[in-house]
This record gives structure tokens, sequence and C-alpha cells, in this order.
């Protein structure tokens, strides 16, 4: 293992940038720099909207290029995909269509193809279109949209209906906290922006987690009301369930039971009937040794077979 991380060579020796890490020092970083891969300054701008790193990209490169694509990969070559949101959440903090292209054209050795470009030019022709606020005065979250179409749009919209939106002039008005009214919005494609208390752009690149503060509760204390609503609407009777399934199948079935009947004086009297209905509490049926309809209480029944 050693060998292999190189601490130690095949020989038994030790690297010379180890030497100071046995003493209790620091490590050599230059000599050590010198088995790491060299840092590169250029990518490779592909077609479908990905910037390829053949290699560690240099530091400040990669923090600026991460605040307008989405690294998907990171290994020997580094994947970051260029997209509408992350677009968006670079010219957020401040970049422009100018600038993004600026420095793409800086780091590139493929130049800007086409459909990056084309995606640069729409998001920041539609970037802010949307202005998400909340009103210090009233508490509510304000939407204002510098088109009164998507006003309109967004108000008619069946996918925020949830967010309970009403008209206020000419912006729309919600109960709904600021950062969930930006989500919802930026989920449906909507070109908006989150201000903050001073009306400045503020990036909200991630979203907050609901589940956090969720795990906090007990499970028994979340589902209470529900499990409490289950036991008072169950049946505790075990035989008055029984009975009731056993009436239901023979109704469907069109069969002929025996039904021990209890009479007014207490008596228990067995009636043998071709059952027809169940309904109102009460079972309907032809006596077969009467020959005449009868319509009995359930809750008179006692128990009931099927007839031999």
């Amino acid at each position: 293992i050693a060998e292999a991380w190189g601490l130690i060579t095949v020989r038994g020796t030790e690297p010379k940038w180890t030497s100071t890490l046995r003493a209790g020092g620091h490590p050599d970083t230059g000599r050590l720099a010198a088995h790491l891969p060299a840092e590169i300054d250029r990518v490779y701008l592909q077609a479908d909207l990905t910037a390829i790193a053949p290699g560690p990209l240099a530091p400040a490169l990669d923090l600026r290029l991460r605040t307008i694509a989405t690294r998907e990969s990171r290994a020997q070559a580094s994947t970051y995909r260029f997209s509408t949101e992350s677009l968006g959440t670079g010219m957020t903090e401040g970049e422009t269509a100018g600038s993004i292209r600026a420095f793409l054209s800086e780091i590139s050795l493929t130049g800007i193809p086409q459909p990056l470009d084309y995606l640069i030019e729409s998001t920041a022709a539609r970037h802010g279109l949307i202005r998400v606020r909340t009103d210090d005065a009233t508490g509510r979250t304000r939407v204002e949209a510098t088109d009164p179409a998507l006003s309109d749009t967004i108000l008619v919209d069946q996918a925020l209906r949830p967010l309970g939106f009403v008209r206020d002039g000419h912006e729309l008005t919600s109960r709904v906290d600021r950062d969930a009214v930006y989500w919802s919005l930026a989920d449906a494609r909507y070109p908006v922006v989150a201000l903050d208390a001073s009306g400045a752009p503020e990036s909200l690149s991630r979203r907050a987690r609901a589940a956090d503060s969720a795990a906090l509760i007990e499970p028994r204390d979340t589902y209470a009301r529900l499990i409490g609503a289950l036991r008072t609407g169950h049946e505790t009777d075990a035989d008055a369930a029984w009975l009731g399934r056993e009436l239901e199948q023979a109704v469907r079935t069109k069969s002929v039971i025996v039904v021990v009947v209890k009479m007014p004086d207490g008596a228990e009297r067995s009636l043998t009937l071709e059952a027809s209905g169940l309904g109102g509490g009460r079972l309907r049926g032809r006596d077969k040794g009467a020959d005449v309809e009868r319509t009995l209480p359930v809750s008179s029944i006692v128990s009931v077979r099927p007839a031999s």
C-alpha cells in the first residue's frame, strides 16, 4: 500500500518529498508537484452545451466556470454543462452575455459553438423579466413582470394555482414565501430572479430542503391525527364485521342462508332466506319456508350460515 501511495519506492526507500513528513514537518510541495498532473487553462466547448476540461482546470477558472455551468463529472477529464438555469444564476451574480462570451473565448480551444452562443443570447434577453421579492410592509411575496402578458400567463397557469396569486395593480401577490414562489416559477421555466431586501438581485443557487426540518419531528407525532381517525372509525366488534361481510357475500351471490334472529322477547328463531338485498341496516330475502318476502334488522341477526 505504501508503494502504491508513493510513500516508499520499490526499493524500500522513501521519496524525497516525504522525508520531512517523517520528521514531523510539512511535505516538500515543490518536489511533490512534480508527481502531479499539471493544471490546464483551456477547455473544449461542445455543440451539446458541454465543456470538457482534459485535465485539472486551474482553480480560478474552475470557480468561474461553475458560476455559469454545472459540473457533471470530476475526473482526469471533467465535464461541465451549460443550461438556462446555470447561465441565469451567473447573470444574477453579475455576469452578462458579453462577459460570458469573453471568458469562454479566452479559455476555449474550439471557439463558442453556435448552440451555446444562442443559449447565452436568449438567456440574457429573458433574464430578470420576472422579479420576486418580499413586501416588508405586508410580508407577502410580490411578483413583478416587465411584460404584462407574463403576469396574465402566470395568473392563469394551472401549475401555479397552489401559490394563490392575487392581482395587485401591475403586480401579483402571494402568501407563500419568496423562495418557494421563486422555485415554483423557475421549475415552470419562467425567467425569474429573486430580489433581496435592498432590491438587488440575489442568487438562490440552493433549494431549501424541507426534509431537514421535518426529520426532527417524531413519526408518531406526524401521523397522530391519522392514527386517531383510523382508530375512531375502526370497527371494534369483530363478530359484527364478520357478520356484515357474510351477508354482503350472500346477497352478491343470491345464496340461500340460515339466519338466527333474536326476537323482541329474547328468544331466537332460525329462518332460511334467499338473500336479495342489504342496505339501510336491513337484510331482505325470500323466506323459503313461508314463501314470503322478509326484511330483517341486521342488528337483530345473531348468526348466519349457508343452508345445507
